[in-house]
């Protein structure tokens, strides 16, 4: 029989079993987008690097003095002696020019009461004001960026700002997508009224390339014990992540379970009492994760995305694998199994919610996906009110370290 646990239960039970390997490499920053760190990065310098100005004005010593004498003027890049300033004097200065060591205070030229070429007259100032001061934003050897954090543009920008070119990433798991069915046909083929097109490896694979992993797509194994015990023990030498889809209910050709056992798969679980999606199975496979996901699309890709994709950021090293998540309010009422969880389909905008047809739609229509952008996962409940406050996971929301995003 099927397990019967929570879809929290299956969560949880797939991170916790998803061990990073710790194996890494060494990548250009540029090419890093989406990988995740293996180390620690440390700043190599301040930043500022220099005490400078943050506006174009005039830098003076601070003092009762309040007609200053102009005696040079500093651009951005100018390099120099330091020198005295007096009470009385000032030096025009522009934006992110290094600050004489004497000046402790700008002030914006439109700021002044009267500028000519030879003096300003300047009203009262806080002294410190507009100086950038060096290392006020990272001193040297501070952590800039932590061991495991995903390289987006913005830590790109970060890492060339202290002139950080190369780093040390974890190596993503190889991943092997396949699917069961003699009925199903590449989307590239042509198919009779009794075919249907493989959609699940499609989409499971366009779903992993969008977060930054690659997939090989193996391809369809048919419907035989014996090819399929076969198929999987060649993939098992060359993958660190399975996924299939189909064959794996009880049906007469559903025996991709047993094929698995065969070649000594230990079930993480098989079933959960979700709707849709009951027919899952997560296990490990020697040192391969094996993730054995429904055959209806919708179904097999809702499981991808909440339970298979935070894994695989784990697995990945990531330091942050669960989902983030909005409070939005309930548009409409409607009616849930209370004996099951429930991954439930919607549009999230301005703070509301809205279920997807009244919740009213099957586990094989894509159109319930490709018309929604966002998922509610919902706890056993008789039916979820008007007004009601969700936890929705927006589809392009990312990741956080530890947020509770089931609506329990």
């Amino acid at each position: 029989m099927l397990d019967k646990i929570s879809y929290k239960e299956a969560f949880f039970r797939c991170i916790d079993n998803a061990k990073p390997t710790g194996l890494y490499k060494s990548v250009f920053v540029k090419d890093a987008l989406g990988e995740f760190l293996a180390e620690d990065i440390l700043a190599r310098r301040d930043s500022p690097v220099f005490s400078n100005s943050a506006m174009d004005g005039f830098g003076f010593r601070k003092s009762e003095n309040k007609k200053l004498k102009v005696i040079k003027t500093i651009y951005a890049g100018d390099k120099y002696e330091d020198f005295e300033i007096k009470d009385d004097e000032c030096v025009r200065i522009m934006t992110g020019a290094k600050v004489p060591k004497e000046v402790d205070t700008v002030i914006p030229i439109e700021k002044c009461i009267e500028v000519t070429d030879e003096y300003i007259v300047i009203p009262e100032i806080k002294k410190g004001a507009n100086i950038r001061l060096k290392g006020e934003e990272i001193t040297k050897g501070d952590i800039l960026v932590k061991k495991g954090t995903e390289i987006t543009p913005e830590i790109v920008a970060l890492l060339s700002s202290q002139g950080i070119v190369n780093v040390k990433t974890f190596i993503k798991p190889k991943i092997a997508i396949l699917s069961t069915g003699n009925e199903l046909k590449e989307p590239w083929e042509e198919a009779d009224e009794e075919e249907i097109y493989n959609v699940n490896s499609h989409s499971i694979k366009a779903l992993l390339e969008k977060n930054g992993f690659s997939a090989d797509l193996i391809g369809i194994i048919p419907d035989t014990l014996e090819k399929t015990v076969e198929f999987i023990k060649n993939l098992k030498n060359r993958y660190d992540v399975i996924v299939t889809t189909g064959g794996i209910s009880f049906g007469d050709a559903d025996f991709i379970y047993e094929a698995f056992l065969k070649n000594n798969l230990k079930p993480f679980f098989r079933g959960i009492m979700v709707k849709p999606g009951r027919p899952t199975m997560v296990g490990i496979m020697d040192n391969v994760l094996v993730f054995a996901l429904p055959g209806n699309p919708l179904s097999s890709y809702l499981n991808a995305f909440a339970l298979m994709l935070p894994a695989l950021r784990k697995l990945s090293g990531a330091k942050k694998y669960f989902y983030n998540f909005v409070y939005a309010k309930n548009k409409s009422e409607f009616k849930l199994n209370p004996n099951k969880d429930h991954t439930i389909l919607g549009k999230f905008e301005s703070g509301e919610w809205e279920v997807y047809k009244d919740y009213k739609y099957g586990s094989s229509m894509i159109t319930a996906l490709s018309n929604s952008n966002s998922l509610v996962i919902i706890g056993r409940k008789e039916k979820v009110k008007e007004g009601e406050i969700l936890k929705v996971i927006p589809f392009n929301i990312g990741f956080c370290q530890n947020c509770d995003f089931f609506n329990d």
